[in-house]
């Protein structure tokens, strides 16, 4: 017979193991995040090597990761020399950390669409639809980037006072939400 807890915990632990599959990760961040999320106290490296049967090596490279993503972090227990993880939760902290992930990706695709205009001119090989390829791609990526810039600037609660709030953002969420359900 499954432990009722066990079958509970099951669903976020699934969910997050998907969602590391759908970024590209593997099985061991997505579980190792899940069990973060329901721990009820900070939890040790043995610990969670334990609990999902994985090697140390694997679950440490794996925390270095989510702390990297700026999902989980590292504490210190008073007393205790181990490290301990806890999951970042706190809204400005997570999106800050999916903000800085994406600007540095949006960043990178924008260096290297230079550096790749750049050498085609100077081979002279610059095919006119390819350049016209890369000045779109920069074009959406410059955008993406001037958002995520304007975004990294507020606080998800002060984003959302702006977007809901009286005015032009408010009215157009209502037309937006409305135009799409109708």
């Amino acid at each position: 017979m499954m432990d009722p807890q066990y079958d509970a915990k099951r669903h976020l632990k699934e969910a997050c193991i998907e969602i590391a599959k759908n970024k590209g990760y593997g099985d061991a961040a997505g579980l190792l995040r899940g069990i973060l999320f329901l721990a009820k106290e900070p939890i040790s490296l043995d610990e969670l090597t334990a609990e999902t049967g994985y090697s140390k090596s694997t679950v440490s490279a794996n925390m270095s990761f989510l702390e990297q993503q700026g999902l989980a972090r590292r504490v210190v227990t008073p007393g205790d020399k181990r490290y301990r993880y806890v999951p970042v939760t706190d809204p400005n902290s997570l999106n800050g950390a999916m903000i800085a992930n994406l600007l540095k990706e949006v960043l990178l695709i924008l260096k290297a669409l230079e550096q790749t205009e750049k050498d085609l001119r100077t081979s002279g090989s610059s095919d006119e639809n390819i350049m016209t390829r890369i000045a779109a791609i920069r074009s959406s990526y410059q955008i993406t980037q001037e958002l995520l810039e304007i975004i990294s600037r507020y606080s998800s609660e002060e984003m959302l006072r702006m977007l809901k709030g009286p005015g032009i953002g408010a009215e157009f969420i209502k037309t937006k939400e409305a135009s799409s359900s109708g």
